[in-house]
């Protein structure tokens, strides 16, 4: 799972119609029984929905029985868009975060949960991605996803390292190990770009630009790319590529992975969503968060909200749709999703215990630490150039011909300024 933004353009009759409860819906049942529809664009998490999620919802709910309707993830909103705009869409719409909810929500696609229930368990950083111009909440938080480093335990114990909480400790862990020459420091390539951005830079740099303090700034136009505390961002993580494995520029995301896996590598930047694919056979793997850019500094964390859920304001059966979104914010809901899943993370205010010992480390990361999702996400994307785009592709001179952090930083200020209306204040 890679969480990458889909393409909010229309893909034509491609679409996959769901059957919806928006329509009058025949459950082939029970008359009195009322059928929901939801959709998702998680087709590999069918199964579980249909015989372990759904089950235990509607042993509890037997009136409402909800259908798990999947779309390609790369087909997911093109086919809602055509779904809602044609009066077949489903009643639960899974919600993306961000510009894409943001122009669903403009055009009419949810019912408002203004005070309502299940929105009262989140604090407003976990509602923000699904909220509307208003500030009012308009799906109910999912799941969120966190960006660390696994690490190879026992190559770590061979070399008698410790676990670095700075960024200097971390440079140094970086060259003990480059000089030991048996292992790669850093298994991580260039040739998917995205992942420069999401796993590297959106995990280190809000150390630099304080996290909500930067990113915020940037949306208000109180702050620009070029600013000292973004520079620094950059140029920390322009400071790892002396340690990348040989022919890095061509090497893709499920190579990085491999490359860990087989135990050639010793530090793998990467998402929570990997877990499964990390984790393999007797291999040592724990994880640590994201260094302090001095010693003593804050500790900030990556936690990018992946999903949410929310009512089809076309529904027939917007009361029976409430009472399943406000199910998910249950622990029984939380327990059964996250730990089916592991790597996806509750947002509510309650704990939730994660079975899996990776997940669980991940989820201990963020105790102490200032949460922020990814930097160009919201509202600086929504333009052209796409902010989140530019970033992944100066990333990528820069590991590739040595573009400069100063460099990097102009270009995304120039793009960002050409469109964005807060960025062009003097």
């Amino acid at each position: 799972m890679r969480a990458l933004r889909a393409s909010v353009a229309l893909v034509a009759a491609a679409a996959v119609v769901l059957t919806s409860a928006c329509s009058p819906s025949a459950s082939g049942g029970d008359a009195s029984q009322v059928v929901l529809t939801l959709g998702s664009w998680r087709t590999e998490d069918l199964a579980i929905w249909q015989d372990e999620i759904l089950p235990a919802f509607e042993k509890t709910h037997p009136t409402i029985k909800v259908k798990f309707s999947p779309t390609n993830t790369n087909e997911y909103n093109a086919a809602i868009q055509s779904q809602v705009d044609g009066g077949t869409g489903p009643d639960l719409i899974t919600c993306r975060p961000y510009d894409v909810n943001r122009s669903w929500i403009k055009k009419g696609y949810f019912e408002p949960l203004t005070g309502k229930p299940a929105v009262s368990g989140f604090d407003q950083l976990a509602l923000d991605p699904w909220a509307g111009d208003d500030g009012n909440p308009y799906c109910v938080p999912t799941a969120a996803v966190l960006a660390g480093f696994f690490y190879n335990k026992d190559i770590f114990t061979e070399l008698n390292l410790k676990v670095p909480t700075t960024q200097d400790e971390f440079l140094g862990v970086l060259k003990a190990i480059k000089d030991n020459g048996k292992y790669t420091p850093l298994a991580l390539g260039s040739a998917e770009s995205w992942q420069l951005a999401y796993n590297g830079l959106y995990s280190i740099g809000p150390a630099y630009w304080k996290g909500e303090d930067g990113r915020q700034g940037l949306i208000k136009g109180t702050k620009k790319v070029t600013d000292p505390d973004f520079v620094a961002a950059f140029s920390a993580f322009d400071a790892w590529k002396p340690y990348l494995p040989k022919g890095s520029e061509s090497l893709k995301y499920a190579d990085m992975t491999q490359l860990f896996a087989l135990g050639k590598a010793a530090i793998l930047p990467d998402g929570s969503w990997d877990i499964n694919q990390v984790a393999v056979g007797n291999l040592n793997v724990g994880v640590f968060g994201p260094p302090t850019a001095t010693a003593g500094g804050e500790r900030y964390l990556q936690e990018m909200p992946d999903m949410a859920i929310g009512i089809n304001k076309a529904s027939k059966h917007k009361a029976e749709a409430e009472t399943f979104l406000q199910w998910t914010t249950t622990p029984e809901f939380q327990s059964l999703y996250m730990n089916k899943l592991p790597g996806f993370f509750a947002m509510g205010k309650e704990p939730v215990t994660y079975t899996n010992q990776l997940a669980q480390d991940f989820a201990n990361l963020k105790q102490g630490a200032k949460l922020t999702p990814r930097l160009g996400l919201d509202r600086l994307s929504a333009g052209t150039p796409p902010f989140d785009d530019e970033v992944w592709r100066v990333l990528q001179l820069m590991y590739t011909k040595n573009l400069s952090p100063q460099e990097a930083t102009a270009e995304l200020q120039k793009g960002l300024s050409s469109w964005y209306a807060p960025q062009q204040q003097k």
